[in-house]
């Protein structure tokens, strides 16, 4: 069978789908030449395709593999993947579908995924919200982010951005730290949802300033784009959000950044110095996505799986499409991944402790 270039998935298959940026835009998405029908009833062909779990086990796949995404499609938690998606199939000729599961911050495609069998034939996205904040802040979530699933691959992160408007008089964190302490409940800030990593990140500096949780008003949406309307428009003075979705503003004067929070100066925004260069050390909050299976999949599955994807990520035409989307390449094993989201549900625990967010 003759492999799939990048853009077979569009040939004879979903010729009216969109693109953007190379990466398939349409809520299910076969990335091969093949119908799923075609695949369903040429088993014969899946095996020709497959690689052998142990001795005497059946190969994998045995069917089309899906990967639910627990938001809506067009954002980078749906185009990361999909990139990856893509690649793997021009690769191997696997048949891959991105089911995009949204709704209640996550819960929706999370509960769908824990609950499919553990045979390496549904995968998931999971990022900061769903393994990170959320496990921290809701005391009686439906699922165990860690002992639900088996991570497979930390994908990408991003970089988030402190802004300001314009026409609120301040010019540095400590001008906006002593506005606020002076003035309690008075400025609005904008997020993408209660649990997001924006909203992390600005409780992260109030605990940091020794500011309340309520030193100033929340206001969040669904999403980042309305939540960016309303700091353009004057309904908040001021938020935290993504550095490539904040560029075209910073460039044209109607807002103001004033930190990242990451560790390292963003290379998108080399000039604006990071929380720890401005006197909070350590200071590190990020967006993030990954890979995860339900738990109990086949070791060989999630190595496997591990494996392509970091090849995938070594790709300098993946590298790129991902850099598109504002996001930088992470990979690493599935230990590394385990590791990283037990230390950020462990920070993000902390925190809802020392500002009081935990709820059922």
């Amino acid at each position: 069978m003759p492999k799939a270039g990048p853009e077979t998935s569009s040939q004879g298959l979903l010729a009216d789908c969109a693109k953007v940026n190379g990466v398939i835009r349409d809520a299910t998405v076969y990335v091969n030449r093949r119908s799923a029908l075609e695949l369903l009833a040429a088993p014969a062909l899946l095996g020709s395709l497959a690689f052998p779990l142990r001795a005497g086990a059946e190969p994998y796949p045995t069917k089309p593999i899906r990967i639910i995404v627990p938001y809506p499609a067009g954002g980078p938690y749906d185009g990361i993947p999909r990139i990856i998606a893509q690649w793997i199939s021009a690769q191997l000729g696997w048949p891959i579908v991105m089911d995009n599961r949204t709704g209640a911050t996550g819960l929706i495609g999370l509960m769908a995924a824990k609950q499919a069998a553990a045979d390496g034939h549904t995968l998931v996205v999971v990022t900061t919200s769903t393994h990170g904040s959320m496990p921290a802040l809701k005391r009686n979530l439906a699922y165990d982010a860690v002992r639900d699933f088996a991570p497979i691959v930390l994908m990408a992160d991003a970089t988030l951005v402190l802004l300001v408007r314009d026409d609120l008089p301040v010019r540095s964190v400590a001008e906006l730290i002593g506005m606020m302490r002076d003035k309690p409940g008075q400025l609005n800030y904008s997020t993408g949802g209660y649990g997001s990593p924006h909203h992390l990140a600005t409780i992260t500096l109030f605990q940091r300033a020794g500011l309340p949780h309520n030193v100033a008003v929340h206001v969040p949406f669904a999403g980042l784009a309305p939540a960016l309307m309303a700091l353009l428009g004057g309904n908040a003075q001021f938020m935290i959000t993504s550095t490539g979705a904040a560029t075209q503003h910073i460039a044209s004067g109607r807002l103001r950044p004033l930190a990242i929070t990451s560790l390292k100066r963003s290379p998108r925004l080399p000039a604006v110095p990071t929380m720890a260069e401005l006197g909070y050390p350590g200071f590190e909050v990020v967006a993030w996505c990954g890979l995860a299976a339900a738990a109990g999949t086949p070791d060989a599955i999630v190595t496997r799986w591990n494996e392509l994807t970091n090849d995938a990520l070594r790709d300098p035409k993946v590298r790129d499409q991902i850099s598109a989307l504002d996001y930088d390449i992470r990979g690493g094993t599935a230990k590394d991944f385990a590791d990283f989201v037990a230390l950020d549900i462990g920070r993000y625990k902390k925190l809802a402790a020392d500002m009081g967010l935990a709820e059922d």
